[in-house]
């Protein structure tokens, strides 16, 4: 059964005092009792049994009164007026068979069982009991009258009378004590339930349940609500264990540890969230508040609270939360663009507006101002609009207006905004909507433009155009033409018929067009005569169609002139057929209309695509259908689209077509078809693509070229520092001869390497411009291959690495081709293989292929190189990473130049590699086989000395280049002559000529102060032919443009600087050789 909260006392206050005053009351029977009774067995006099008698049943109600004092309230109830009756009995008794009669202490001991039975058991037992002692008080008071007791007074001298009357009295008293002593507390515990009632009333109105915990703080009661509509509480079965750990409790745990902590530290809390899991799943939510309580000591006996249900709160919460962020996405992902601000100072924006104004993300456009992109007299209507709506209550929202927007990335857009007063957290704000319009408003002057076209087209067409309504035969359009054709004015035909015109010259041409059209709907070139105005006649070829449009039938006529009129018709027609656009009409989905243009676009035959549905120009059901999906509605809304598309022709191949249509009649678009026109614009497309690509690896490039540039300045400043140092040094007096030798030997290494550099700059520059030429010449192959053998054998013996040269037999001996370039790509390539190799060895095969080919393979167990590096190894400016250039130098250039070396030879290279398995380079090149030249028996190879001896003229104005120049001659054993420019040239060489010994050659320099080389060498050919006198040039600069000049003034050969012995030995080797044999 449910009940009403108990606080601190049970149901009934009055009986809880009532059985408090009871146990009080037994307890004191229990000892006077006992007392009385060891008293009476103590007294002298009387017979010993009668007092040992007494004494036992005094005892007995002692310990029955003790009893009674610890049973339950309800018992005691049932017990206290049986041992009232029998104390009150035992005095009586006592006095009795003591001999007191009635003028004895034991007398007021009858007035205060009186005085607790009224306040113990209420008024109606007292006055049994006050009754029945006055009973007994008469029956001492008669006995001893009588004589059957003797009496004993404690004032002998009054008289009996008096003895009674006094109990008697005392025993009223008594009564009437009781029932004040009751009455006083009965009003006061009434006084306190109302206190009580009003404040569980209280509770039950601010709480959902009550609950206690002891001094250990363990829940000891807990009285929770029915229900929501109930005002009563239940108590609810508890665990004895502190709050914070009961069963389904759940909380963070820094809250845990702050509600343990309030607990424990005895202070009071309030609104402390609990969360429950229930057994049936569920969760409940409470605020719970608690105060300590203290006994009036000051001794702290637990706490004591009430707890308040929030489901509802909480879920109202989370549903408000929940709402916010739904609008908050809504905000986040509207197409439309959302700007909050104030006075244009921009607060918050969404993804849309931060795209639509050109800003890279929302936190970039907060502190902006939305005028900041306003454009035109727009700016004006943006402050305008917002200083009235300043003037207006909150909620007032502005009529759309149109904006032009200058987006911040450039684009040009017309919007259309509305503004709105609200309240945000902090304060009044607007709120502005911007919806992109562009291309709609493109749309409409698009459509606007094509209209004005088409009736411009009509107004200029020669010939006359007419629409009748079927239904009356009233014309409700004609052409200007018409009215040139024919001399009927526009307003008199209007609404008129052409039988009431009088037009037609034979009534029977009316009826059989009539006819033709109902039988066929539409007709072409038909001839007729026709009645113009001032009666004259005119021969026209009419065309005509009916169609449906809003409704109604209309015919269409079109009246050509078929002298002057027809021809320039035909220039018309041709003109509109010859246009570079695709354009058909569509209805129910099917082509009624196809000019030439759009049937060659889409690969139909002419007048095939006519009637065909139209699925078949796109490439599956499934893009016809999203082709649908995606136009469909806006066309049957009477709206323009453009759209871009993959389409496909008739013979299944693709294309990327721009698609735009229009409905026929926009306000029902539904009867009057589709206007399409598309746009072939693949190659377009596919030269965006290439351009980007274009752009992307020109960037690459130059990011190449630029780490190419800071890389090639450290390679030439390293040997550039070497040569100027070692110089300084080997300067310095006292230099011994070894260290001199030393100092000379790394100045020619890093002169080498420098030149080298450059040498690869130079090829390459020649080869980015197209003048880099590859000679072709007989030379021996097997020999380069012996010498490169000879040149890197030293070089992987010194680091520990074996070296082979494997040669295939078939390989010729002479092949024709440029030997430098040859031996600068293996080199390169063997170059490479000994560098990156550590371990193991280097092997070179060269292989006869078919076709006058031959293959060259570098083998290496090096580092290996993965595929990704592979694919760019061979480009310029690249290395395989940055950490090559840091460790083994160089300036990335080698590989691409023997790329572009070998495609100008006629051949490819390539590499194949294994990550830690070493690598395999090479190239593929065009080199036939040739005899070998007649001075090559007589000089016993390449590497005889046919030079010895020869006499040979050095021109050079720079006094170290003629040094370096004339030194390697004479090591190569000719007799060098010399001048330092070309007048000096034209008197040496005429000198030796009639000294009898001539110059076999002339190494002529071509940049010189004074008469130039080029100048010297036209005298030169002007007394000596080149057969007799070979003229090799000398020069830094290696343009084409320079070499064409050489070969026009008839020097023989051209040789850049740095000088390449090699090159200079082969050249001299040849042109002296050719002399010989001339």
């Amino acid at each position: 059964m449910p009940t009403v909260l108990p606080l601190e006392t049970t149901a009934d206050p009055l009986e809880h005092v009532r059985s408090a005053v009871s146990r009080r009351y037994l307890l004191l029977a229990t000892t006077l009792t006992a007392l009385g009774g060891l008293i009476i067995m103590g007294l002298p006099g009387g017979p010993i049994e009668l007092r040992i008698g007494l004494g036992l049943t005094y005892m007995a109600l002692a310990a029955a009164a003790f009893w009674a004092s610890r049973r339950s309230p309800r018992q005691l109830r049932s017990l206290i007026v049986p041992l009232l009756f029998s104390v009150a009995l035992a005095i009586v008794l006592g006095c009795w068979f003591g001999g007191v009669g009635v003028n004895t202490a034991g007398m007021g001991l009858l007035a205060l069982l009186v005085c607790l039975a009224s306040a113990a058991a209420g008024l109606r037992v007292a006055l049994y009991m006050g009754s029945a002692v006055a009973l007994g008080i008469v029956c001492l008071a008669v006995a001893e009258h009588i004589g059957l007791i003797a009496g004993a007074s404690i004032v002998p001298t009054l008289p009996l009378l008096r003895r009674a009357v006094v109990p008697l009295l005392t025993v009223m008293g008594g009564l009437i004590g009781g029932v004040m002593l009751s009455s006083i507390v009965e009003r006061a515990l009434q006084d306190a339930a109302r206190r009580e009632r009003r404040f569980v009333e209280l509770v039950g109105i601010a709480a959902d349940a009550y609950w206690e915990c002891d001094a250990q703080l363990c829940i000891t009661d807990l009285w929770c609500r029915e229900s929501a509509e109930s005002d009563a509480f239940r108590p609810m079965p508890v665990a004895h264990v502190v709050p914070w750990e009961l069963p389904g409790l759940h909380m963070a745990d820094a809250a845990r540890v702050a509600y343990r902590d309030a607990m424990m530290s005895h202070r009071p809390f309030r609104n402390v969230q609990l969360t429950w899991h229930l057994p049936d799943g569920s969760i409940r939510h409470d605020l719970v508040s608690g105060t300590p309580r203290y006994t009036p000591g000051g001794v702290f006996r637990g706490y004591w609270g009430v707890a308040r249900y929030i489901d509802e709160e909480v879920r109202a919460r989370e549903a408000m939360a929940a709402s916010e962020a739904r609008y908050r996405n809504l905000f986040t992902s509207m197409p439309a663009g959302l700007v909050l601000h104030r006075q244009g100072d921009i607060i918050d924006a969404n993804p849309a507006a931060a795209a639509l104004f050109g800003f890279d993300s929302v936190d970039a456009m907060r502190g902006h101002s939305v005028f900041e992109v306003y454009g035109g007299d727009t700016h004006a209507l943006g402050r305008s609009r917002l200083e009235a709506l300043n003037r207006m209550p909150p909620g007032t929202v502005l009529p759309l207006a149109q904006f032009l927007i200058n987006a911040l990335d450039g684009r040009r857009l017309t919007v259309h905004a509305t503004t709105a007063l609200i309240e945000a957290d902090d304060g009044p704000a607007m709120l502005s909507f911007y919806l992109d319009d562009s291309e709609r408003v493109s749309a409409i002057e698009a459509m606007q433009r094509s209209q004005a076209l088409l009736s411009q087209v009509i107004a200029m067409s020669p010939d006359g155009i007419t629409l009748t309504d079927l239904a009356t035969g009233r014309y409700v359009m004609v052409s200007d033409s018409f009215e040139r054709i024919t001399g009927h004015r526009v307003a008199d035909v209007l609404g008129r018929t052409s039988t009431e015109l009088g037009i037609w010259r034979h009534a029977a041409d009316r009826a059989r067009l009539v006819a033709l059209l109902d039988q066929h709907g539409t007709v072409e070139n038909l001839p007729f005569e026709f009645v113009r105005r001032d009666g004259s006649t005119v021969r026209l070829q009419i065309s005509g169609a009916r169609f449906d449009q809003g409704g109604h039938t209309y015919l269409v006529l079109n009246a050509r002139d078929t002298s002057a009129s027809e021809r320039t018709r035909l220039e018309y027609q041709r003109l509109l057929n010859s246009a570079q656009i695709g354009i058909a009409v569509t209805r129910e989905r099917r082509f009624l209309i196809a000019n030439p243009h759009f049937e060659q676009m889409f690969g139909w035959p002419a007048g095939e695509l006519i009637g065909q549905p139209g699925r078949v120009v796109w490439p599956s059901d499934e893009a016809y259908a999203q082709v649908g999906a995606q136009v469909g509605p806006a066309l049957a809304r009477g709206e323009r689209v453009e759209f871009e598309a993959t389409a496909c022709r008739h013979d299944g191949s693709t294309l990327r077509a721009r698609m735009r249509a229009t409905a026929i009649d926009p306000e029902h678009p539904a009867d009057g078809g589709t206007i399409w026109t598309a746009e072939d614009v693949t190659r377009q497309r596919e030269a965006e693509a290439a351009l980007a690509r274009a752009r992307d690896e020109a960037e690459a490039a130059n990011r190449a070229k630029s780490a190419f540039l800071a890389n090639t300045s450290h390679e030439i400043r390293t040997p550039l520092n070497g040569l100027v140092g070692l110089a300084r040094l080997a300067r310095e007096p006292g230099v011994e001869p070894v260290r001199l030798q030393q100092y000379l030997a790394q100045i020619s290494a890093s002169a080498e390497t420098l030149a080298a550099i450059i040498s690869g700059i130079l090829d390459l520059s020649k080869i980015e411009a197209g003048r880099l030429e590859i000679e072709s010449a007989p030379f021996e192959l097997i020999a380069l291959l012996q010498s490169l053998e000879q040149a890197y054998r030293s070089l992987a013996d010194s680091r520990g690495l074996s070296f082979e040269v494997s040669i295939d037999p078939r390989l010729p001996p002479w092949v024709r081709g440029d030997a430098l370039r040859v031996r600068q790509i293996l080199a390169n390539f063997l170059h490479n293989a000994l560098k990156f190799t550590h371990r193991g060895g280097v092997r070179l095969v060269a292989r006869q292929l078919p076709d006058d080919r031959t293959r060259f393979d570098v083998h290496d167990t090096g580092v290996g190189i993965d595929a990704p590096t592979q694919a760019r190894l061979f480009k310029p400016f690249t290395q395989a990473d940055e950490s090559i250039t840091r460790r083994f130098g160089g300036t990335g250039l080698g590989l691409s130049i023997c790329r572009e070396l070998a495609e100008l030879m006629g051949g490819e290279v390539g590499v194949s590699s294994t990550p830690g398995q070493g690598s395999c380079f090479h190239a593929e090149l065009t080199l036939p086989p040739v005899a070998p030249p007649e001075h090559a028996s007589r000089r016993g190879g390449l590497d005889a000395d046919p030079l010895r001896g020869a006499h040979v003229l050095m021109v050079e104005d720079n006094a170290v280049n003629m040094m370096i120049g004339v030194a390697m001659l004479e090591q190569w054993g000719l007799e060098v002559g010399q001048a330092c420019d070309g007048q000096q040239a034209l008197d040496a060489v005429d000198r030796a000529v009639r000294a009898g010994r001539p110059f076999d050659a002339v190494l002529m320099d071509v940049q010189m102060p004074g008469m130039s080389g080029y100048e010297a060498t036209r005298h030169l050919r002007e007394r000596y032919p080149s057969s007799r006198l070979p003229i090799i040039a000398l020069t830094a600069a290696a343009l084409t443009s320079e070499r064409e000049r050489a070969e026009a003034v008839g020097m023989n050969a051209f040789l850049t600087k740095p000088i390449d012995p090699q090159r200079l030995r082969s050249t001299l080797q040849r042109l002296l050789s050719d002399d010989e044999a001339g």
